[in-house]
C-alpha cells in the first residue's frame, strides 16, 4: 500500500513543480512587460516634459514666470501660458480652479462661445486684489475689493476683453468701474490699450481711496472717463483722463477766508503787483483758466515721474497748493493727491480766484531761517530775505522770491550759504511773467542775464566751488537795488 501511494504521489509532485515553473515564467514575462512599459512610459513622460519645456520656454527678454515644484520647476513664457489657457481643450479644464498669486486668490472660469459671448472667454476673479501701480503715482499698489478680468483671443496671439473693478463707498453704494481693453503682442509681452467710459467721479474715488474721510461728508458730482496705454511687463504707462462737470461741496472751506495762520498777520497784496505776477509765472501760469486742477500739467508730471520711476514733480496748481497747505498735508501719495483735488475743486467755488491767490501768498513756505524757524507768507519772506515789507519789493526781489517756491528749503539753504538762488530758475521766472508790458519784462530778463554772465577777467574757481564768481544774484545785490530805488 505504501509503495502504491508513493507511486501515485510522484506524478502530482511533478505536476506541482511544473505549475510552479509555469507561474514563475508568467511572472517573469509580466515583470519584463511591466519593465518595458515603465521604460516606455518614462520615455513618453520625458518626451512630454521636453515638449512642454520647449513649448513654454520664454524667448530672450520675454515675460516669464516660474511654475512647477521641485525637480519639475521651469521658467515658462507668460504669453504662451495665456495662449494655452484660452484654447478650447485646456480652458474648460480650468473652470472652477483656484490659484494663489501675489495679487490675491484667483478663481478661474470658462464660458464657451455662444453662452453670451461670440468667442470662448476665460475669466479670472480676484477678491480682494492688490494691483501693482506705476511708481510715478507714488503708491505701490491699489487694493480692490473685487476684480473680474475677462479675456478671449483676438486672432492668434492678441487678446481682448473687459476689466471690472468693484468697491463699496462709505455710504454703502456699490461702485463699479469697467474698462474695455485690447492687448497686442509686442516684444516680450503685450501692448495694452484700455478705455473707461464715463463713470461717476465718486465711484472712482471709492475705488482709488476708499478710506478718504472727505468721502463721508462731501457731495461729489460729475463724471470721469479715461484712456490708457500700458506696455506689460515693461511698465510703461500713459493715461489720458477727462473730468466732466466735476463739482464738490460740503467740506466747509468757506471758513478758510477767515482762517488764522502761524505765518503772521494776513496781508492783502496787490494781485497785479510784481510779486503776485512772478508767483503765478513760477507756480501756475494757467491759474485764471483752470477749475482748480490742470489735467495737462498732471499728465506732464506723470510722464516726468515715470521717467524717473519716482515722484519728482507734483503737477499741482496754485489752488491745489492752497488745499495742501490748509488741509491735505504734504505726503507724496495718491491718497493725498486725491484729497488735495477735492478741496481744490470746492474752494474754486467757495472762495474764488482772488481769495485763493491771497491765501497762497499769506501761507506759502519760503524755507527756514538759520534758527530753524519756518519762514512762511510773502510779507515774512520779504522782510527775512530783503528787509522790506512785501508791498515794497522791486521787480528783481519779487522774481527772486518766486523762484524759491519750487523748492523752498533748498533755495533757502543756498541763499544762506551762497547769498543766491538758482540763476537758471531766476531767469526762467522773469521770462514767464505776464500782465506787464513786454518791454519791461524783456528789460528785466536782459538785466538778469547780464548780471548772471560770468566775468572772464576773474581766475577760474576751484573745482570744488559750487558756482564761479559772477554767476549768482546775491542778497547784497538785491538789497543794494532796493536802497538805490
Amino acid at each position: 500500500m505504501n509503495g502504491l501511494a508513493m507511486h501515485a504521489a510522484a506524478p502530482s509532485r511533478r505536476a506541482l513543480a511544473r505549475g510552479i515553473l509555469a507561474r514563475r515564467a508568467i511572472a517573469r514575462r509580466l515583470l519584463l512587460a511591466l519593465g518595458w512599459a515603465l521604460i516606455v512610459l518614462a520615455l513618453l513622460l520625458g518626451a512630454l516634459w521636453a515638449t512642454l519645456r520647449a513649448a513654454l520656454a520664454p524667448q530672450a527678454g520675454e515675460w516669464a514666470t516660474e511654475i512647477g515644484r521641485g525637480p519639475f520647476k521651469l521658467q515658462a513664457s507668460v504669453p504662451q501660458l495665456v495662449w494655452l489657457a484660452t484654447t478650447p481643450w485646456i480652458g474648460p479644464a480650468l473652470n472652477g480652479a483656484r490659484v494663489s498669486s501675489r495679487a490675491g486668490p484667483i478663481t478661474l472660469g470658462w464660458a464657451s462661445a455662444g453662452a453670451g459671448y461670440p468667442k470662448p472667454v476665460l475669466t479670472l476673479r480676484c477678491e480682494p486684489c492688490a494691483l501693482p501701480l506705476p511708481a510715478a503715482l507714488g503708491q505701490e499698489s491699489l487694493t480692490a475689493p473685487a476684480l473680474r478680468l475677462a479675456l478671449s483671443r483676438d486672432q492668434v496671439q492678441n487678446l481682448r476683453g473687459t476689466l471690472l473693478l468693484e468697491a463699496i463707498s462709505p455710504q454703502g453704494e456699490r461702485a463699479a468701474i469697467e474698462a474695455q481693453w485690447q492687448a497686442r503682442r509686442h516684444g516680450p509681452g503685450w501692448d495694452v490699450t484700455m478705455h473707461w467710459p464715463e463713470a461717476p467721479a465718486r465711484h472712482w474715488l471709492a475705488l482709488l481711496a476708499p478710506d478718504l474721510p472727505e468721502l463721508r461728508v462731501a457731495r461729489i458730482e460729475g463724471g470721469v472717463s479715461a484712456s490708457a496705454r500700458l506696455q506689460w511687463p515693461a511698465g510703461q504707462f500713459e493715461l489720458t483722463p477727462q473730468a466732466l462737470g466735476l463739482a464738490v461741496s460740503g467740506l466747509g472751506t468757506e471758513s478758510w477766508a477767515h482762517a488764522q495762520s502761524s505765518c503772521g498777520p494776513q496781508r492783502t497784496l496787490d494781485a497785479n503787483g510784481w510779486l503776485a505776477r512772478a508767483v503765478l509765472a513760477a507756480e501756475d501760469q494757467r491759474f485764471y483758466e483752470h477749475p482748480g486742477y490742470d489735467l495737462n500739467e498732471m499728465l506732464a508730471s506723470l510722464a516726468a515721474n515715470q521717467q524717473h520711476a519716482a515722484i519728482q514733480r507734483g503737477g499741482s496748481t496754485l489752488t491745489q497748493q492752497v488745499a495742501k497747505l490748509m488741509a491735505a498735508g504734504d505726503e507724496r501719495t495718491l491718497r493725498r493727491k486725491l484729497r488735495e483735488l477735492l478741496y481744490a475743486v470746492e474752494i474754486e467755488q467757495t472762495l474764488g480766484k482772488a481769495r485763493i491767490l491771497q491765501l497762497y501768498l499769506n501761507q506759502a513756505p519760503w524755507g527756514r531761517a538759520a534758527d530753524g524757524r519756518l519762514v512762511c507768507g510773502a510779507d515774512a519772506a520779504a522782510r527775512h530775505y530783503f528787509g522790506v515789507p512785501a508791498q515794497r519789493l522791486n521787480a528783481r526781489q519779487a522774481v527772486t522770491l518766486a523762484a524759491m517756491l519750487h523748492n523752498p528749503d533748498r533755495e533757502a539753504w543756498r541763499w544762506a550759504s551762497e547769498g543766491s538762488v538758482s540763476p537758471a530758475r531766476l531767469t526762467w521766472v522773469a521770462e514767464q511773467i505776464r500782465g506787464v508790458p513786454v518791454r519791461q519784462r524783456r528789460a528785466l530778463a536782459n538785466r538778469l542775464r547780464a548780471e548772471l554772465r560770468p566775468e572772464p577777467a576773474l581766475p577760474a574757481a576751484p573745482a570744488s566751488a559750487p558756482d564761479a564768481p559772477g554767476t549768482v544774484v546775491t542778497a547784497e545785490a538785491g538789497k543794494s537795488e532796493c536802497l538805490a530805488r
